[in-house]
């Protein structure tokens, strides 16, 4: 299957959910002004790239549009593979309801260890329905430098010896593991116990020894001729550089030294993972008296926990033999003895630990798998009982399975780097309970109040003109316009520029110009006339059945899989070039013009003064003063193609489209749109509030201690009574199913020493967009208004991401009202939020997270090995070339390049948010996580590793 994007979505998705999300109708035409300006870019983007006039049409093109309605209990399709990667899952489940632990009665089974001893997992009933029937063609690994090679050979020693290591292996001075991390110094002589994490710190006066920086981690094997650590077998070293030395003849000849050094001996140091939601790292050292307290944060929340293994690892402590996985849907409980045996097959970890090339690339595979083989024994285990007979048929045929580490309210889904790195992560088992769920993504359909059940409508996309301000007035006695392009998202209403407009492509034409000739690009005359009015966008169409998309498994699906990925790529940049939205949720009615609705009515008169097709000649500047310049003023106004959108506040804002027919599509849609996202937008809220209700009266507990458990517990205390939704935490964001990931209100102090203000902000592609909330006079009283205009973005590239008390630094200061009728409950008082009724007690802590990047960027000669290999012959006779280049590797050639990164052991950036309650920050917590971690892994994919070993063999 050569569909890597597609096969990437449907591993967690389902065909029909996939298409319900993707498809779109834009309502035309494109002006031909615009077309004048923009063709040939985007002519050629759009309608020649592939250079074949004779493909099948991938858009359908129709006068009115109507929604396609989908469901998303849909088999799987025949044809999907897990080519992607190793750790795909081939296995589906049940949609099960949500049920409270603490009312239901587990049954726990315990898993019977097979007599094959060749690590492999079969399972007992029905193997075909379980698994895919497309063929699984073995993942290629191409490891880009030594840097890698290196870490997985420790890797494979690591998973050999069954978490521990094997010292007589190691050289003294070798690297063992090395990580960028943010780094945090602090101080206390306060005693700080074995078990230190963010509850017990709350009980810990600290100072602050460094800020946030920026370094390179590294552990290697101790030098005991030249290091003074005592019985200490290996060391943590923060470097400011990213050149490191391999060996130890190379640490005795490198001039940069390790900025701090922590000799690792369990007499002298503790570890443990400080938060359970961001998977921050604490490391602490005592010496007379002063204890000094690291904070490791990598970028990704996998890495971070796989390091916690590791460390507890080096540190002599063993993990634990059995792995408890529970069944929620069904209340059973399934216990797993060896749940690694697979990813531990000894002999061929040790050939890879010893160099093997070919052995280090299966032990890779064989760990990416382990997730998979979990599942794989779990199902087995259900299969033995006949009571789950029929249910794991009807999983087989409808879901998708998936593992997922719960905490409290929480869920934390495994796919991606957690699921290639289940080993490392197993240390999670401390603060979550691994659960076997269906995926979940968000909704496509809701209920009203009534019980109607509405499905939700295709998204609408096009060119308008803006008849009224953004504070939906008229200027001077006269109608303003301006030219916009406008797009839905979800619930929001984004419009644009025209010079930052990116329609989609039309159906497919003949390719050739006025004269006849094939390639050239048409005038936009003739682009006008063979463009449709107005047509669908079906990335995904479904077959007749419903149970797959057509194109999959045809001659056509290498293309179509490139094309669906462009036009996913085409709506972020939409997003992200924005000028501002207006959120249908606010819409109060859409109508057809009507006169007097505005001052400036009685001077208007009927006329099409306001050109549509108008030339475009304005430059595009995103978030500059060009988005809030009007194209002009008019006295005439066509009552005919003209429609508002009547505001909650009383206010209007007036639409000009191409044609009446055209007026007709945009308040059809508009007004399907309007409806179904404030029933969906109410039932979020509502699940919100349910959710915490249940966990509240579970254990016992008020609104005003709910953070404080949901952040502090300890697993025993919140495991089998707390509630989570996996509605709530659904998949789509991680599958990217749709292109908003996550959007809501938060408030935001983009520097330190400033004031939170209050803002919309939308999380799609990669960045984070910050819009203004309200409008206000300078007296600071507010203004109404219809829109919200972009005021800021972050680019989450090269981020890092921490939350919790390790913010209380950043917000300086913090609400210490005193509440004399409850003296020991807090400094936060309640807080109601009237758009939804959402109420909150939590402290200020508990509801901040920062986002922190560099601030300084230097240059890096990285050296990155190219994938040369020929045949066996000129293989031979490169190797000898490679080691001249200083990088030994058989088969390979040497290229350096210069690199721009971020310059380490320098302080960075900070933008402080804060949410409305400690649940909503983990909501944004945990999609920022995501979106950091899917940029940090494509980045590495492009790049390589940042980093370089000197001296390695």
């Amino acid at each position: 299957m050569s569909t890597p994007y597609t096969s990437a979505r449907l591993e967690h998705s389902t065909p029909a959910h996939l298409h319900a999300t993707t498809r779109r109708t834009f309502i035309g035409p494109i002006p031909e002004g615009w077309l004048k300006s923009h063709r040939k870019q985007w002519y050629r983007h759009y309608i020649t790239k592939s250079g074949d006039s004779k493909r099948a049409p991938t858009f359908t093109a129709q006068q009115q549009s109507a929604p396609v309605p989908a469901t998303e209990q849909t088999p799987r399709p025949s044809s999907q593979s897990a080519e992607t990667g190793a750790g795909t899952s081939t296995t589906s489940l049940l949609h099960g309801q949500q049920r409270d632990d603490a009312q239901s009665t587990r049954t726990e089974y315990v898993d019977a260890l097979p007599s094959q001893t060749d690590g492999s997992t079969v399972l007992h009933a029905q193997p075909s329905k379980a698994i895919n029937s497309a063929t699984v063609k073995p993942s290629t690994v191409r490891f880009a430098d030594n840097t890698t090679t290196q870490q997985l050979r420790q890797r494979a020693r690591r998973l050999a010896s069954r978490g521990a290591l094997t010292w007589s292996k190691v050289k003294d001075g070798e690297v063992l593991k090395m990580d960028r991390m943010l780094v945090r110094i602090d101080v206390t002589r306060q005693p700080v116990g074995k078990e230190f994490d963010e509850k017990v710190s709350a009980g810990v006066v600290t100072q602050p020894l460094d800020k946030w920086r920026e370094y390179m981690v590294v552990c290697r094997r101790t030098q005991h001729s030249e290091s003074d650590v005592g019985e200490a077998e290996s060391v943590l070293q923060l470097y400011q550089t990213r050149v490191i030395a391999a060996t130890a003849e190379e640490v005795g000849k490198s001039k940069k030294k390790p900025k701090h050094e922590i000799p690792l001996s369990l007499r002298q140091v503790g570890v443990n993972l400080f938060s359970s939601l961001d998977k921050t790292l604490c490391i602490w050292t005592s010496l007379n008296g002063i204890t000094t307290i690291y904070y490791l944060r990598p970028q990704s929340g996998a890495a971070a926990v796989d390091w916690f293994t590791f460390l507890r690892g080096v540190l002599g402590f063993k993990r634990a033999r059995t792995l408890q996985v529970n069944v929620p849907d069904l209340s059973v409980s399934l216990r797993l003895d060896d749940p690694f045996r697979v990813a531990e097959a000894t002999k061929l970890l040790t050939d890879a630990a010893d160099g093997n090339t070919d052995a280090l690339i299966k032990a890779v595979d064989a760990e990416k798998g382990a997730a998979r083989a979990i599942v794989a024994r779990c199902l087995g285990m259900l299969e033995q009982s006949p009571e789950w007979k029929e249910i794991l048929t009807t999983w087989y045929q409808n879901e998708r399975i998936g593992l997922a580490w719960k905490r409290y309210d929480r869920l934390e889904w495994v796919y991606g780097a957690v699921e290639q790195r289940m080993y490392g992560t197993i240390a999670m088992a401390k603060t979550h309970d691994l659960e076997l769920r269906p995926k979940r993504h968000y909704p496509v359909k809701t209920k009203t109040s009534d019980g109607e059940v509405i499905e939700e409508p295709s998204p609408v996309e096009g060119f308008l003109a803006r008849l009224t301000s953004q504070k939906g007035r008229v200027r001077m006695g006269k109608m303003m316009f301006k030219r916009l392009y406008f797009s839905t998202y979800d619930q929001y209403l984004f419009f644009s520029r025209p010079g930052n407009a990116d329609p989609p492509p039309p159906p497919r034409f003949k390719l050739t110009d006025e004269n006849g000739s094939a390639g050239a690009v048409p005038s936009a005359k003739d682009l006008t006339q063979q463009i449709p009015l107005n047509w669908d966008v079906e990335p995904y169409p479904l077959l007749d059945s419903g149970k797959g998309v057509q194109w999959l498994g045809t001659a056509q699906e290498a293309r179509r899989d490139e094309e669906a990925e462009q036009e996913a790529e085409r709506n972020v940049k939409i997003i992200r070039e924005c000028d501002g939205f207006l959120d249908l949720c606010d819409v109060a009615k859409v109508r057809k013009m009507k006169r007097g609705a505005v001052e400036a009515d009685e001077q208007l008169e009927e006329g099409g003064e306001v050109d549509f097709n108008a030339t475009d000649d304005t430059p595009a500047v995103v978030g500059g003063d060009t988005s809030k310049t009007d194209d002009g003023t008019t006295s005439e106004v066509d009552d005919a193609r003209t429609f508002e959108l009547v505001m909650g506040n009383g206010l209007v804002v007036r639409l000009q489209a191409y044609d009446e027919d055209a007026k007709k599509a945009w308040m059809k849609r508009l007004r399907e749109l309007v409806k179904y996202w404030k029933v969906r937008a109410k039932a979020d809220m509502d699940l919100f509030k349910l959710v915490r209700q249940q966990n509240l009266e579970a254990l016992k507990i008020d609104e005003r201690a709910e953070a404080a458990v949901g952040s502090f517990a300890q697993r025993w205390e919140i495991s089998g009574h707390a509630v989570a939704s996996p509605e709530m935490y659904n998949l789509c964001g991680i599958a990217r199913c749709r292109t908003i990931h996550l959007a809501g209100l938060l408030f935001r102090k983009p520097r330190r020493h400033t004031t939170f203000t209050r803002c919309y902000v939308v999380l799609s592609g990669g960045y984070l967009l910050v819009f203004r909330e309200s409008v206000r006079k300078g007296s600071g009283r507010r203004v109404e208004h219809v829109q919200h205009e972009r005021i800021g973005s972050v680019d989450l590239k090269g981020c890092y991401l921490y939350s919790g008390l390790l913010t209380e630094n950043d917000l300086l200061s913090r609400n210490r009202t005193f509440d004399a009728n409850l003296p020991g409950a807090g400094h936060a008082l309640p807080r109601v939020y009237l758009e939804d009724g959402w109420t909150s007690t939590d402290e200020d802590a508990m509801t901040t997270f920062v986002i922190w990047h560099a601030k300084s960027k230097a240059w890096f000669r990285s050296s990155q090995k190219v994938d040369d290999v020929r045949s066996d012959e000129t293989a031979a006779r490169r190797a000898e070339d490679s080691e001249r280049g200083g990088i030994r590797g058989r088969g390979y050639k040497t290229k350096s390049k210069l690199t721009r990164v971020s310059q380490l052991g320098t302080t960075g950036r900070s933008v402080v948010f804060k949410a409305r309650s400690r649940a909503e920050r983990d909501h944004w917590v945990m999609a920022l996580q995501v979106e950091i971690e899917r940029l940090g892994f494509e980045e590495a994919a492009e790049k390589g590793e940042e980093v370089r070993l000197v001296g390695d063999e």
